[in-house]
């Protein structure tokens, strides 16, 4: 498996989230089970060890020498086989014991000599002899004074013995789960990654000239079945683009294709056998203008190539944009002069904005050149340029025949020609050009006609902010 792999990753922590989740409850229970364990033995001591402080507080203090001699604490010591018990007088000195030997008892002489002071019950462990006892140590006080302290001991070697048992049958159970853990992380791993894997291998089998495949999306309603759709979109959004520039492959090797075909046919023609000066000059002409048509084909796919290539994040430079509509708009006036249309329209001084002034030239000459050679005689293009808030507003109107509402959301594909542009010269790279140009520069343009009533163009770029 690659370590690198987020299905190993996945694995990875899949099994320490276990293991120390597993390790926190098995601790919790081994503490949980030592502490109740010792509770309840320090409850047995402590109920012996109160016992025997009520028995020497109810007695006269002149009779702590005496009280174990009269029997009523040897009773008491014969009720608690096993346990420890030492008393002590005021002073520290031993005064009973039902362990002999307690005075020499270095362990017992150190806990008495530590324990002085004491004025609350209090817990020790020590080992006495062979045994490991819990000892409680309890004050005996009257009338607001210790004179006393009573040592009360239970044996806890038993208690331990059970616990380091419990401690090893846990760790067995821990370290017995360890490989089951790793395979049944794995396995999750596997089936949380398959939806993921199986979408990668569907990918691989998509190639450029097959886009149009599907990615299966489960029906899960997760992030898997999102990725799966995510997918699918862009192998859409692709195959589209990878269509369009197809078609557009297809549409430039066609404008292309023609006038170099004219080209050729003229130049055989024109050397198959000796002609005369005047014929060569028009076969020459020919040629000239086919030669335009090839430069401003190229030139329109250099326009939206620069377009495409996200040019616009480079445009640092501004100029005024009135000016240039004014240049336009002059332009117009020239072009619209043989068919006698009127060209008019306000233009609002001193609109300066961000842009690459050749570019946005061409753009606006596209669409006022469809204005005027799609207006018939004696028609009227109105130019306008203003301000609409942070935009400044360019509006071209034109008296034409007007674009059809099924043509019209067409009009901006690349050399699409609408159905009454037959007997006009053109490529139908125009608009898409003029958009695309726009766009480049953040503005946004858009197209309003109507049968008979002619078309309305409205261009809105942002204005250069201080």
């Amino acid at each position: 498996m690659n370590i690198r792999s987020i299905r190993f990753r996945l694995t990875l922590w899949y099994s320490l989230a276990f293991f120390i989740s597993t390790a926190i409850i098995f601790a919790a229970f081994y503490v949980i089970t030592k502490q109740t364990l010792l509770s309840h033995t320090d409850n047995r001591i402590t109920s012996h060890g109160q016992a025997i402080v009520s028995i020497i507080t109810a007695s006269q203090s002149t009779m702590m020498f005496n009280v174990f001699n009269q029997g009523v604490l040897a009773q008491q010591f014969s009720e608690m086989p096993g346990m420890l018990v030492i008393i002590t007088d005021s002073s520290g000195e031993i005064v009973a014991s039902s362990q002999a030997g307690a005075n020499d008892n270095p362990v017992i002489a150190d806990l008495v000599e530590k324990s002085t002071g004491i004025i609350k019950p209090t817990f020790v462990e020590r080992t006495v002899g062979t045994s490991l006892l819990r000892i409680g140590v309890f004050p005996a006080i009257k009338n607001g004074n210790t004179f006393g302290l009573v040592f009360m001991g239970d044996p806890v070697e038993a208690i331990y013995r059970s616990l380091n048992t419990l401690l090893i049958l846990l760790v067995i159970v821990y370290l017995l789960f360890f490989v089951p853990t790793i395979i049944g992380s794995y396995l999750l791993a596997r089936k949380a990654m398959q939806p993921i894997s199986d979408i990668s291998s569907r990918l691989k089998q998509v190639s450029s000239q097959d886009l149009n495949q599907q990615v299966e999306v489960p029906k899960t309603g997760d992030e898997i079945s999102e990725l799966a759709t995510t997918f699918n979109d862009l192998l859409q959004r692709l195959h589209s683009a990878f269509e369009r520039e197809r078609q557009f492959i297809g549409d430039v090797a066609h404008e292309l294709k023609t006038p170099l075909a004219t080209i050729r046919s003229s130049v055989e023609i024109a050397t198959s056998k000796d002609r005369s000066k005047e014929e060569y000059k028009n076969v020459l002409m020919e040629m000239l203008v086919d030669i335009d048509r090839l430069s401003g084909t190229l030139t329109n796919v250099l326009d939206l190539a620069w377009s495409a290539a996200d040019q616009s994040k480079k445009i640092k430079e501004t100029f005024n944009l009135s000016d240039l509509v004014l240049e336009l708009k002059d332009l117009a006036s020239k072009m619209a002069g043989g068919k006698k249309i009127k060209v008019m329209g306000k233009v609002e001084a001193n609109i300066v904005i961000f842009g690459k002034r050749d570019k946005l030239f061409r753009a606006i000459l596209n669409v006022i050149d469809n204005a005027v050679k799609y207006t018939p005689a004696k028609g009227k293009v109105e130019v306008s340029l203003g301000r609409l808030k942070d935009f400044a507003l360019l509006t071209i109107v034109d008296t034409g025949a007007g674009i059809s509402s099924d043509e019209l959301p067409r009009v901006f594909d690349r050399f699409y020609r609408g159905s009454k542009t037959e007997k006009v010269l053109g490529s139908g790279l125009g608009l898409a050009i003029a958009q695309a140009i726009v766009s480049a520069h953040g503005g946004s343009i858009s197209i309003d006609s109507e049968i008979g009533k002619g078309t309305t163009v409205v261009i809105r770029l942002p204005l250069k902010t201080s």
